[in-house]
């Protein structure tokens, strides 16, 4: 019986491994070899050597090139375990990630037949689509139909062929880009926090993924440090993570990473809401660099802020904590009729319900606001 046993055993796990070679050969007589080689060989030029100064030698990327490499990557992603999601799960996450919350002054896209490449502008260069094929760029590109996304896909990066046997040699990070976004693996995000910052940064940043409590973690607290040792000390520019112009030129809020400065926000530390307190100051005072944010939208920003700030502030103001330390929040200054003020952010408040901060209405129109004054009798007390 353990005899008969034993040979079933060796039998099915013998059509199994016999099944995973056939549909392995399938999947590479499926893939153009001859194509592939013919490409590799093309893609040596996109660079010349140096005793080799004639432009015309020099390869320029095509369509093609993309779609095969997104082809290759995808066969590489098969053989390590990829369970590729539904069309409608893909695209919902892709425009999730790359669409919802955009800052247009750094990011842009492009659709093509097969692909749609989505650019990383952080130095705001003018002619940025003109690096689409430039390798020494971070773009991002979307292949719908193998539900995947990657770098530039250079063949010559991720392939190498002897004779007729082609080897896939996809790097770590898009292994694990694509399984975490697309397949909820945790343990991708483990390692990407670990090895691939700059990509989750860039997530959060230009293209305003707040949907990972983690992430948001890694860049706010890296950009906080980065911030605060420039000098002069500009933490209030991690207020430009949260606020930012979509591309059809609209405020957008980052609700997700507001709501985690209110999580953070404790009696003995305050660093995010107070650098958020200063960049409410630079967006309404700075004389440098004139916002780009209508009245409308500086209050509804007032407002967002304000809604965290006020009610932390008078939670943990009478307790024994050396941060919270101001004598007033900052929408009662910015109202306040001593010296620069604008008190025309109430009006506008009322005008928009308060942006439905149902909090921010009631402590406004009870004059709780008010009742703030530092040097009123009541504030001395």
């Amino acid at each position: 019986m353990k005899k008969l046993i034993l040979i079933l055993f060796v039998a099915t796990n013998l059509v199994s491994c016999q099944n995973k070679k056939t549909e392995d050969q399938i999947e590479k007589k499926n893939m153009d070899i001859e194509l592939i080689k013919k490409h590799m060989k093309l893609q040596e030029k996109i660079e010349l050597s140096e005793n080799d100064t004639d432009v015309s030698h020099q390869y320029r990327l095509t369509d093609t090139d993309i779609e095969i490499g997104g082809e290759v990557v995808s066969q590489g992603m098969k053989n390590n375990g990829y369970i590729i999601p539904d069309n409608e799960t893909f695209t919902k996450k892709i425009k999730e990630i790359f669409e919802e919350n955009e800052d247009c002054s750094c990011v842009g896209s492009r659709k093509h037949n097969n692909f749609t490449t989505y650019f990383v502008n952080s130095n705001k260069e003018q002619n940025i689509l003109k690096t689409e094929y430039d390798y020494t760029y971070d773009h991002i590109f979307v292949f719908q139909q193998y539900k995947l996304i990657s770098t530039l896909p250079l063949l010559n990066d991720v392939v190498s062929i002897n004779g007729n046997q082609l080897k896939i040699n996809l790097d770590q990070n898009t292994i694990a880009r694509n399984k975490f976004l697309f397949g909820k693996n945790k343990g991708e995000l483990t390692w990407l926090l670990f090895n691939d910052k700059e990509f989750l940064k860039t997530l959060l940043v230009y293209f305003g993924y707040d949907k990972e409590e983690k992430i948001n973690e890694l860049v706010l607290k890296d950009l906080y440090k980065e911030y605060s040792e420039e000098s002069p000390n500009a933490v209030e520019k991690i207020g430009n993570v949260f606020f930012v112009k979509d591309c059809d030129g609209k405020l957008k809020i980052r609700k997700n990473i507001l709501k985690y400065v209110d999580k953070k926000t404790t009696k003995d530390d305050n660093k995010y809401i107070s650098a958020l307190s200063e960049y409410i100051v630079s967006i309404l005072y700075s004389q440098d660099v004139k916002s780009s944010f209508t009245d409308d939208e500086k209050a509804e920003i007032v407002a967002n802020i304000s809604n965290i700030e006020i009610p932390k502030m008078n939670k943990f103001k009478t307790e024994d904590t050396n941060v919270w330390n101001a004598k007033a929040s900052t929408l009662f200054y910015l109202q306040s009729e001593n010296a620069m003020n604008h008190p025309e952010i109430l009006s506008i408040l009322k005008k928009h319900n308060y942006f439905g901060f149902d909090f921010l209405k009631n402590y406004i129109e009870s004059g709780q606001l008010q009742d703030e004054n530092p040097t009123s009798p009541q504030g001395d007390e």
